[in-house]
């Protein structure tokens, strides 16, 4: 039990106290002090007001929600119903993990709260944590997280308004270069050099024309060609996509069943995958599978090579970018939509903006009656 208050303060509520003339109220969570000045009732008011809030959060069963029954409806419930949510989507189980981890303080914080007592300041207050901390990236992606959580609470009836709708991430900043088709080509030049990565410029020239990920790149295997098709089952959204093997972009002589062949046409027999080992190197053997990330550092030895670097060089990522950029020019922008896998046209918007990394040609219309010279 705490210390007996003094007579003048026996009279106020909790956590109120008189200091002289002016009246204080104290955080018991905390310990912080807020002035509340010298009127005696208005400082009564908004102290009760006070406990009653903190009180509320600390009880995660009060009777109100006893008698709507909304204490069984917890963060922590719904939680384990949004996962199984996501594994009936067909979600890959590396992005199950990622969901998890971008609800992991939500559910450390108000994993005993009702799902509809959380209101957007409670939200706000959780993406500070990371905008605070200079991660803005990461409360985006909170952010949006949770707006899918409460989506699908809105749709099982847990709850009618979606509390991380009205939140904002300030601050972000794309740092991120684009990668130009100039670029691309002299990068491309530097990994055609590398004898250590035989594969590496096939990979880069097969990431072009396919628009995929640099996950999917490095899992493809022989049978996933077939019946003129190179049959995409892609790791991040569970999309599933045919690609044919004509398909090609000015940018490059070969076409994508074509890269495909230079790939496999590799001397290594009954490769794992389509891009492979050549030799034994990164404690990979030959024939199998390559690890994602040995694809990344060999563009970003390439494009050192190159001499594309910058403050904030484009990375391997970025040639998805540029790939659907290349194809909305000669298919428009729905079939670069589909070739990526996009499900939203905002999210293909966001891939094909520039970020004024290439020149725009602003030319003269042609007035009738003048002869062009």
């Amino acid at each position: 039990m705490g210390r007996r208050r003094s007579a003048r303060n026996r009279s106020l509520p909790a956590n109120l106290y008189a200091r002289g003339e002016y009246f204080s109220w104290r955080d018991p969570r905390d310990g912080k002090e807020y002035g509340l000045g010298k009127d005696r009732r208005s400082a009564i008011e908004q102290a009760l007001e006070a406990n009653l809030l903190i009180t509320s959060q600390y009880s995660a069963h009060r009777l109100v929600d006893r008698l709507t029954g909304a204490a069984n409806r917890t963060f922590a419930d719904w939680h384990d119903r949004y996962i199984a949510i996501l594994e009936k989507r067909g979600i890959k189980p590396n992005s199950i993990v990622s969901a998890k981890d971008q609800l992991r303080r939500a559910l450390q914080k108000w994993g005993n709260q009702p799902v509809e007592s959380l209101v957007a300041l409670d939200i706000a207050d959780l993406l500070k944590e990371w905008t605070d901390a200079k991660k803005e990236r990461m409360a985006t992606m909170v952010r949006g997280r949770l707006a899918d959580f409460f989506r699908e609470a809105i749709a099982a009836g847990w709850i009618s308004a979606n509390p991380a709708d009205v939140t904002k991430v300030h601050g972000l900043r794309t740092k991120r270069e684009r990668l130009s088709l100039e670029s691309f080509l002299l990068i491309l030049k530097e990994a055609e050099k590398d004898k250590r990565r035989p594969w590496a410029a096939s990979s880069l020239k097969l990431a072009l024309l396919s628009g995929q990920r640099r996950e999917d790149i490095a899992c493809w295997r022989p049978s996933d060609v077939r019946d003129n098709f190179l049959w995409v089952d892609q790791e991040k959204t569970g999309m599933k996509l045919k690609l044919p093997l004509s398909l090609r972009l000015e940018a490059l002589p070969q076409s994508l069943g074509e890269v495909i062949s230079e790939c496999l046409n590799s001397g290594v027999t009954n490769p794992e995958t389509i891009v492979h080992a050549r030799q034994f190197a990164h404690r990979v053997h030959p024939g199998k599978a390559l690890r994602p990330a040995l694809l990344t550092r060999a563009f970003a030895d390439a494009r050192d090579q190159a001499g594309i670097g910058g403050e904030n060089p484009p990375t391997l990522h970025e040639i998805r970018s540029l790939s659907g950029r290349l194809y909305e020019e000669k298919y428009g922008e729905r079939f670069a939509q589909r070739i990526l896998g996009h499900r939203n046209a905002q999210t293909t918007a966001l891939y094909l903006d520039t970020r004024g990394s290439e020149w725009m040609s602003i030319e003269p219309p042609q007035e009738s009656g003048l002869c062009s010279v």
